[in-house]
């Protein structure tokens, strides 16, 4: 404005007009739906801030001077309680930009206006349905008042459940399709739970590692363990992580659809593949084994698995303990346990031997013919010669399981010309040993074996026996000696 021009409003100050057209200006923006330089279109998501809690709505601050208004009850949960808070960031859609209102939505529900449907289909927002009831190829839905239907394929993650695992209840849905206005909406509700696990996921690469105990719910039973959904994707349990004993079916120990608590074992993120354990969120029952079965003590048990070498007996769910063949036949030779047991056989043992940290248990059976003109049992001493059965071979030596449910090594260096070769081949596992006791640690409990000196010291005996043998019989002596004798004859 011209300095020399009259002010054409003389009870307004200067630049009182400039002020009014640039709230006129905004005012037409507010109108326009126009906010940051963007327009606010209807079916549009956008995300804001909640600024304000009523008793019906929600006010959300969508940016500049705009706020929507969202429905209080599509932000409860089942029991009526409101899921966020003032200050909560939330995405919704725009259902409506009338004059003076935009309407929001985070699911279409009643609130939301009947008109909004097709907005709805096109933008992709989600809408509440009441699922009626079982139809050919899927199930009738009432969305808004209006029929509707959902197919088997798309009323779940997965292959769908039971009719009554659905009708009659309410769920969020995603309209796909929309046509004969109206009179022919198909939806799907697998697309929002697809999109929902996607979420989890995502976010379990953020967080998810090994160690960590979380809570998950059983998908599927299989020969080999059990599958867990921990929110958004499967993790398995393998069998031998089910518990901390032996578990010959998952269905003994777990039920799909019931929530169970596991440590991640491991996460491989590229094949999609998380291992599980369920063992490990329990108390491990060796920790405190050896106060509960003190040597000497008399306790029941049931057989579970008979070897060459003896019988395994459970003393409790994941506590074993093993019954040397030698601790079977009450003094007499066996051949295998099969001659005195037969698995799932309910005996009494004697506790022997504790060994917690290598989850060992020696035992011997107890058996009501048992009196004071039983032989006793061998006794592990240095030098001692007992009869051992091969458990295990290494590149190094032999394992053999020892009377008293005891075992020692066989080291390469005491085998002698019978180390030569293949070891497993002369060593089967299950077969007998005869051995010398070379050693016992009394820290470490540990006992050395030896073959070599066992051949050894029956040379000498063998030797001993023909020497005296000899003298018995007496020496044919000298051709000297006998025509001494010839001649004093």
């Amino acid at each position: 404005m011209n300095d020399h021009e009259p002010n054409r409003n003389p009870g307004r100050p200067p630049g009182a007009e400039i002020e009014d057209q640039e709230e006129d200006f905004a005012a037409l923006l507010e109108a326009g739906g126009f906010h940051g330089g963007a327009k606010i279109q209807r079916d549009s998501k956008i995300r804001g801030t909640i600024v304000s809690i009523g008793e019906e709505w929600l006010f959300v601050d969508i940016g500049g001077k705009s706020e929507g208004a969202i429905s209080r009850e599509e932000l409860v949960d089942k029991d009526g309680n409101l899921t966020v808070a003032l200050g909560d960031a939330i995405d919704a859609y725009v259902v409506s930009t009338r004059p003076g209102e935009i309407l929001l939505s985070v699911k279409m529900t009643g609130a939301a206006s009947e008109e909004a449907i097709r907005g709805a289909y096109a933008s992709g927002v989600p809408v509440e349905g009441f699922v009626e009831s079982e139809r050919k190829g899927g199930y009738s839905v009432t969305v808004l008042g209006k029929p509707a239907f959902c197919p088997y394929s798309q009323i779940d993650l997965g292959a769908a459940g039971k009719a009554e695992d659905y009708v009659g209840k309410r769920f969020t849905f995603r309209i796909i399709e929309y046509s004969d206005r109206g009179r022919n909406i198909v939806l799907s509700r697998r697309e929002l739970l697809e999109e929902d696990r996607a979420k989890q996921v995502a976010q379990l690469k953020e967080t998810l590692k090994p160690g960590d105990i979380v809570t998950g719910t059983v998908q599927k039973l299989a020969q080999f363990g059990a599958f867990v959904d921990i929110g958004g994707i499967e993790g398995l349990i393998p069998m031998s992580e089910l518990a901390w004993w032996r578990v010959n079916d998952a269905a003994d120990i777990l039920s799909p659809g019931e929530p169970v608590t596991v440590r991640v074992l491991d996460v491989d993120w590229s094949n999609r593949r998380i291992s599980l354990s369920r063992k490990h969120t329990l108390d491990d029952p060796w920790n405190e084994a050896h106060k509960r079965y003190p040597e000497e003590r008399t306790v029941g048990g049931k057989v579970t698995k008979l070897m060459n070498f003896g019988a395994f007996v459970e003393l409790e769910p994941g506590v074993e303990g093993l019954v040397h063949i030698s601790n079977l036949g009450s003094g007499r030779r066996l051949n295998h346990p099969k001659e005195v047991l037969t698995e799932g056989d309910e005996v009494e043992v004697k506790v022997l031997s504790v060994d917690s940290e290598s989850r060992r248990i020696g035992l011997e059976l107890v058996t009501s013919g048992q009196g004071e003109d039983q032989v006793p049992a061998v006794e592990l001493n240095e030098g001692a010669v007992v009869q051992g059965v091969v458990e295990s071979v290494k590149d190094y030596g032999v394992f053999l399981s020892l009377p008293g449910g005891k075992s020692g090594l066989l080291h390469v260096s005491e085998i002698g010309e019978q180390r030569k070769g293949d070891l497993r081949g002369r060593f089967p596992v299950g077969s007998s040993v005869d051995v010398q006791i070379l050693s016992i640690d009394s820290e470490s409990k540990k006992i050395s074996l030896s073959t070599k000196r066992l051949s050894k010291k029956m040379e000498d005996s063998h030797f001993a026996d023909f020497a005296a043998d000899k003298k018995d019989r007496g020496s044919l002596g000298t051709l000297g000696d006998l025509l001494k004798d010839k001649l004093k004859k």
